[in-house]
């Protein structure tokens, strides 16, 4: 099922980037910002229900009023502010049901922008590591582990072997741009993992896991690994991407987050909907 909603997912994340093929990272990380925007204002107006919101935001906000109208009798004040207390809590459970239907589109979403904003792929010329973390039964050292990369990168170094962590890791170069797997071996099984290189906004899969569910979520971009398999993870330590809005280097969710709210707060009114 995950596999299938990462599918979708994708696609549309996929999509809209395309359209927007050569357009800056932070451009187009704003187009989404605008689509998340609308999606929820759009929920908003379809599952929820308006005038309890409009009634329930209002009592909280006289609750308010009153604690700053009576600001100087203790005992008018304690009232007022278990008021507000109930008042915060009926507002939220009328804003509970569009919730239930935004957080996990969101969260879907948000996992496949991960792959796109947060890191880039390995640029000419770069190089970064590559590990393949074996299951805790398995040592990295008693049989042989190899590492084949597609002809767009070359592997610099030997595998180096860690008893503690289980893992067997490689320093690998990016000679031209392009996306390829990787083939990892340990002993006689293969396990393939796809890695990127270039300059142009694209989509990166740091790792490759298995099937746990919020597993699949913060790692969307492959399939998930096989229970019964050797290999418990591959990732590609990719470099993390800078984006800059208006001269500041800010975190692509803080900017995602900020930017939705905002875009939320000027497209309600055309839907006629409040928070």
């Amino acid at each position: 099922m995950m596999d299938g909603l990462n599918r979708i997912t994708g696609a549309f994340v996929g999509g809209v980037n395309a359209l927007f093929r050569g357009v800056s990272p932070a451009a187009v990380l704003l187009v989404h910002a605008l689509l998340l925007a609308v999606l929820v204002v759009a929920v908003y107006a379809l599952v929820s229900n308006q005038r309890t919101i409009k009634r329930t935001r209002n009592r909280m906000i006289a609750r308010l009023l009153e604690i700053r109208l009576f600001g100087d009798d203790p005992i008018s004040v304690l009232g007022s502010f278990g008021r507000v207390l109930v008042a915060t809590g009926a507002y939220l459970v009328s804003s509970l049901k569009p919730l239930l239907f935004i957080l996990p589109i969101a969260i879907l979403w948000i996992g496949q922008l991960a792959g796109w904003f947060e890191w880039r792929p390995i640029a000419t010329g770069e190089s970064a590591v590559v590990t393949m973390k074996l299951r805790e039964e398995i040592s990295p050292v008693a049989g042989p582990v190899a590492l084949e990369v597609p002809a767009e990168f070359l592997v610099e170094t030997p595998a180096f072997r860690s008893l503690d962590s289980h893992e067997a890791a490689w320093r690998v170069q990016a000679v031209r741009a392009g996306t390829g797997m990787m083939k990892c071996r340990v002993g006689n099984f293969t396990v393939k993992k796809e890695i990127t290189a270039g300059d142009a906004l694209a989509r990166v899969s740091p790792q490759r896991v298995g099937t746990a569910v919020w597993d699949r979520i913060l790692w969307p971009a492959e399939h998930a690994l096989a229970k019964d398999i050797p290999v418990s993870e591959v990732r590609v330590d990719y470099p993390r991407r800078s984006m800059r809005f208006f001269g500041f280097e800010i975190n692509w969710l803080i900017a995602l987050t900020v930017a939705s709210i905002l875009f939320a707060l000027v497209v309600k009114k055309p839907f006629g909907v409040e928070f």
